[in-house]
């Protein structure tokens, strides 16, 4: 990897500062912050999604496209081994796809291609092929087209369809997705090297924010859970089955985030910050968002540290991907007008 990561470094070296974002935040019309774009490094996106696109599409779709494209170059650079661990972390792109497929087809709600939270990054499911499932009828279509593909996925297939059949209960059909690729991709992250153990780490961490978000919300309601380690994603790193279990029936936040503090003291200055945000907005998902900013700075600040390893890597497409995705949140809040302080409280700024 060290041809490889001197590339990357270098191309690290072309992230936009903080100080950059925070001058997209604060444009004061989408005409400026298009023309902004429009001479950084996303000009050559952007001038060919204008041959399709325009206005808040064109940058969307560039956006988009930079980012998989970067996969995709980070993902050549790497040798198989690495590639394995590349593919196994990404796949959640594929499965957030289709699982917004899934739950639009559901809802009888009109899905276009550019609706779709990523387009795949052609490694597991190719952006052509994304597009293909969103344009399908209804989720019969979805599942007979995606069974075609030799996914790792076959059976919560099979299994989803069956459940919304019966039941028409759309979670289900996403919890059995979201198993199936938890399962997978601990296979692939397995051995004995540092890169899988980091791999593993990230990834675990991953797994326990979801983990976390599900008890959180579970606690949210007043409804008994049945079967309560069936909600439990596998492979986490801290959060264990005995710990899930004995929460899922307390109905009260407070205990529940009381509880995850004590016995994992990693998660506990996010899991605070984020409960202080949701006492003043009353939106759970404050939680999830202030996990997810400890995961992302933590990823890309231990990656960097690994200069001839696969963290640089990671690190690396985390940075690229927390850039696409703030200038995503900023490009659409300026286009509707709204206040860069209530934009700001939607990006993860690092």
């Amino acid at each position: 990897m060290p041809y490889a990561n001197a590339r990357i470094r270098a191309a690290y070296g072309r992230l936009f500062p903080r100080e950059e974002i925070e001058a997209y935040l604060h444009e004061r019309s989408f005409d400026a912050l298009f023309e902004r774009l429009s001479k950084s490094s996303y000009s050559s996106e952007l001038t060919t999604a204008l041959l399709t696109q325009e206005g808040i599409e064109a940058v969307s779709v560039a956006l988009t496209s930079d980012l998989r494209k970067t996969y995709a170059w980070v993902y050549e650079l790497c040798d198989k081994r690495y590639r394995r661990l590349l593919e196994a972390l990404s796949a959640k792109w594929d499965i957030l796809d289709l699982k917004t497929i899934i739950r639009a087809k559901a809802s009888g709600v009109p899905l276009s291609s550019g609706r779709v939270s990523f387009l795949g990054v052609g490694v597991q499911i190719a952006p052509e092929a994304i597009k293909a499932l969103a344009r399908q009828e209804d989720i019969t279509d979805v599942v007979n087209l995606a069974m075609t593909w030799g996914l790792p996925y076959t059976q919560a297939f099979v299994e989803g369809l069956e459940t919304y059949t019966l039941k028409e209960n759309v979670a289900q059909f996403e919890l059995k997705l979201d198993h199936a690729y938890a399962r997978w991709a601990n296979k692939q992250l397995k051995g004995s090297g540092e890169a899988e153990r980091y791999a593993r780490r990230v990834f675990g961490q991953w797994i326990d924010m979801l983990n976390i978000d599900t008890l959180v919300r579970l606690a949210n309601t007043s409804d008994e859970v049945e079967d309560a380690l069936s909600y439990l994603l596998p492979g986490g790193c801290y959060l264990t089955g005995k710990l899930f279990s004995s929460l899922t029936d307390t109905h009260d936040i407070d205990k529940v985030l009381d509880a995850l503090k004590k016995a994992m003291p990693a998660y506990s200055s996010a899991l605070s910050s984020g409960y202080d945000g949701y006492l003043l907005t009353g939106h759970l998902s404050e939680i999830e968002r202030a996990l997810e900013l400890r995961l992302t700075r933590q990823t890309i600040k231990e990656g960097s540290r690994d200069i001839l390893g696969f963290g640089v890597a990671l690190s690396y497409l985390t940075a690229k991907e927390n850039e696409t995705t703030n200038l995503g949140i900023i490009a659409h809040g300026v286009y509707r007008s709204v206040s860069p302080s209530i934009i700001e409280k939607d990006l993860l700024l690092v």
